[in-house]
């Protein structure tokens, strides 16, 4: 990391607040600090032209996990570098107003951003019929089966080791190496440090 990175990072949180993508009590990047990121950790990121690629690959012959593991990538990089274990406990009472607010389960607190474009369709895409708000928005778990701390921990696991897989076989298909869901995370993360945060 570049002492020019991490010192832009608080001045880049206040654009974000001015933007109303997220509120000023909340942080997203609690989990880590920007200052803490280095060679290897700049290398988990992408470019916006790779994420394009990433988003505009054909993947209507694909499997519905692949298709899964896309979304899932594109939903963090959109979502404030939302990390997977999130993603999975997001329910539909998550989202309100045009913004996701959720409790981070790593830290116990509270996040609130913006719900993009790119976002609502991939939603749309997992709704189905009789939901609740109850009901979790991605098929990764199933409320009425994932009763248990073990078992969300155990599916959350399974599925996550199974999304990077599709991932690095999507990277390679656009010439990116190592594509995981630590990428998406990572690159919103820097991009955010740079001269023009919003242009994700």
């Amino acid at each position: 990391s570049t002492p020019s990175n991490s010192s832009a990072a608080s001045d880049v949180y206040k654009r974000q607040v001015e933007l109303q993508l997220v509120k000023r009590d909340y942080y997203p990047f609690d989990a880590y600090k920007v200052s803490k990121f280095d060679t290897r950790t700049k290398k988990r990121a992408i470019t916006k032209e790779d994420v394009r690629k990433v988003i505009a690959l054909d993947l209507s012959q694909g499997y519905p996990s692949e298709r899964l593991a896309r979304d899932i990538f594109v939903f963090s990089y959109f979502g404030a570098g939302i990390n997977f274990a999130d993603i999975a406990l997001l329910k539909y009472g998550n989202v309100r107003d045009g913004r996701v607010q959720y409790v981070r389960k790593k830290t116990g607190k509270p996040i609130n951003f913006l719900l993009t474009e790119e976002m609502r369709n991939i939603i749309v895409q997992y709704q189905r019929q009789g939901q609740t708000d109850e009901d979790y928005i991605f098929p990764i778990l199933d409320r009425r089966v994932h009763r248990t701390e073990q078992q969300r921990y155990d599916r959350t696991h399974k599925v996550l080791t199974n999304t990077n897989r599709w991932l690095r076989k999507i990277g390679q298909r656009v010439g990116i190496e190592h594509l995981t869901t630590y990428v998406a995370r990572h690159t919103f993360c820097l991009l955010y440090t740079s001269p023009s945060p919003r242009d994700l």
